[in-house]
């Protein structure tokens, strides 16, 4: 599996992300915000429990067991992967989360 991704541009610094242990990071597909016709814009929680589809960007080497055994990650770069909306993300900028790979649903095999 690839440790390293292909690079962000934080602000005006190139900037190199290499999540450790079982994290990923993960390239969200943008989200438009829904409107009804009537022109009322919709809140997130509408949709309690729509799936999030996004590209895996970097990979962690994996969490050992308490014996000692390492466990990879099941992912790898260039995955498309599903996960939840409300899953526990960290936002790193306008289109990058850092997760953990327990949050991943599903890999999307097209």
């Amino acid at each position: 599996m690839d440790e390293t991704n292909n690079g962000n541009n934080r602000g005006n610094n190139q900037m190199k992300l290499k999540p450790v242990n079982d994290k990923i990071v993960v390239k969200t597909n943008s989200q438009e915000e829904e409107v009804t016709e009537s022109g009322i814009l919709l809140p997130d929680t509408v949709d309690q429990g729509k799936l999030m589809e996004g590209e895996v960007m970097a990979v962690g080497n994996g969490m050992y067991s308490a014996s000692g055994t390492l466990i990879p990650v099941v992912v790898d770069v260039g995955d498309k992967i599903l996960y939840n909306k409300h899953a526990q993300l960290h936002e790193y900028d306008d289109d990058l989360v850092i997760m953990s790979v327990n949050e991943v649903l599903s890999i999307v095999e097209e």
